[in-house]
């Protein structure tokens, strides 16, 4: 049967921890988030009062949760939340699936230096886009720019790419109009990554500012850099036509949370093997998932977990803050005008603001804040946090937890 992940670095955790030399337990971020994942929904977090104001007598305790992007509970949920805001702010039209990667030789020079090469990454991919419609086509106008970063590939190894949604064309800077354009250059984009990622790559060098820059085959640094300009980088694009609803959606699946869900953990054995499959579009056979000790497993998936600060989406054009009280409105008002006559984008249709209560009735069938007896939403009273100092609380934390919505003792097999 399954487990839960949450009992994986339970059971595995602090045995992981003495036993292995990962660089990413230097990182306080790889700590921070897995000790939230561990302490999550307990009543180290803190407790919520709700009660009903026409019956005082219903109260019910709900525990804080840890809002780790790593835990399986509070990533999903935020990554629906994220994913829902977004779809809202999508403009009505064409947009095109771009994928930006990074060569196997800078893979582990990004690990070591993540706040400078993702972010340089990203603004390599803007100007790339920039240049070819500026330059190439010879148009003035402004698209809509979304990217998000993925550190992962087929069985979590770490392998980085920027996945981008480009609107098929932009708001005509000139005069003030919506230009479609639908074409963008493979081979065009791909040089110019490379020349002005590489360009970017030796500026931070010279600056002295790069973790373990090293070469490789006795080669210097940038005598390794002056060698990947004869290799052939990895760009792919695609079209995609009137509904880029499915986009969102596929790109972002891993915006906000951890790169495996709940239910991809097939089979745990404590201290030997982990299966595991992969969300894929093609459903795999049971014999050909991923198998790992948890050792092995832990190290795979803590690399993927973000320094605190670390931007894992970058907006750029339209979709930018800097335009978004400006261009945005012009061109979300000429596309929605247009769109009203064209019943086939789904995104004109309304869309339901996510909620707690609203995600909860999703995902578990049930409204936890609504009054048993009136039917009525409760009303928060108050929050109580709990300090180990104090001996009661103390007794608290080590022997009681919260079942049902009531603080309960700990029974042996919790």
């Amino acid at each position: 049967m399954g487990a839960r992940l949450k009992d994986i670095f339970k059971n595995e955790w602090e045995d992981f921890r003495r036993t292995s030399h990962s660089y990413d337990l230097t990182r306080p971020a790889v700590l921070d988030n897995v000790y939230k994942m561990l302490f999550c929904k307990s009543l180290w977090m803190g407790i919520q009062i709700h009660q009903c104001h026409d019956h005082p007598k219903e109260v019910r305790l709900i525990p804080c949760t840890c809002k780790s992007r790593f835990c399986p509970s509070c990533g999903y949920k935020a990554n629906l939340i994220w994913l829902d805001g977004l779809l809202r702010r999508a403009l009505k039209c064409d947009h095109q699936h771009l994928v930006f990667s990074l060569p196997y030789e800078l893979r582990e020079l990004a690990r070591r230096n993540r706040r400078l090469i993702f972010p340089l990454m990203a603004k390599t991919m803007n100007a790339s886009i920039k240049q070819f419609i500026h330059k190439h086509k010879k148009m003035n106008y402004l698209p809509g720019i979304v990217a998000l970063l993925h550190t992962f590939g087929k069985r979590f190894k770490w392998h980085i790419h920027f996945h981008v949604l480009i609107t098929a064309g932009g708001l005509d800077l000139d005069n003030k109009t919506w230009t479609e354009n639908d074409y963008l250059n493979e081979e065009s984009l791909k040089k110019a990554w490379k020349a002005k990622l590489l360009a970017g790559i030796r500026k931070l060098y010279r600056k002295g500012v790069l973790k373990d820059a090293y070469g490789n085959k006795g080669k210097s640094f940038l005598q390794m850099l002056s060698s990947l300009h004869d290799k052939k980088w990895y760009v792919w694009l695609k079209r995609v036509d009137n509904d880029p609803s499915f986009s969102f959606i596929y790109i972002s699946r891993y915006a906000k949370r951890a790169p495996i869900s709940q239910k991809g953990i097939l089979d745990y054995r404590e201290g030997k093997e982990i299966v595991w499959k992969e969300r894929a579009r093609i459903e795999a056979p049971k014999h050909c998932a991923n198998r790992a000790h948890p050792h092995e497993f832990i190290e795979l998936l803590i690399q993927h977990i973000p320094d605190k600060y670390e931007h894992q989406v970058f907006y750029y054009g339209l979709y930018s803050s800097y335009h978004k009280n400006r261009l945005y409105q012009v061109a979300k008002r000429i596309l929605d005008k247009r769109a009203q006559k064209n019943i086939s984008i789904s995104l004109s249709l309304k869309r339901i603001k996510l909620t707690f209560s609203r995600l909860m009735r999703w995902t578990h069938g049930h409204d936890p804040l609504a009054c048993p007896i009136c039917g009525k939403p409760m009303q928060l009273t108050g929050i109580i946090f709990l300090s180990r100092g104090n001996p009661s609380d103390e007794d608290l934390l080590l022997n009681y937890e919260i079942k049902n919505y009531q603080l309960v003792k700990k029974t042996d097999s919790s």
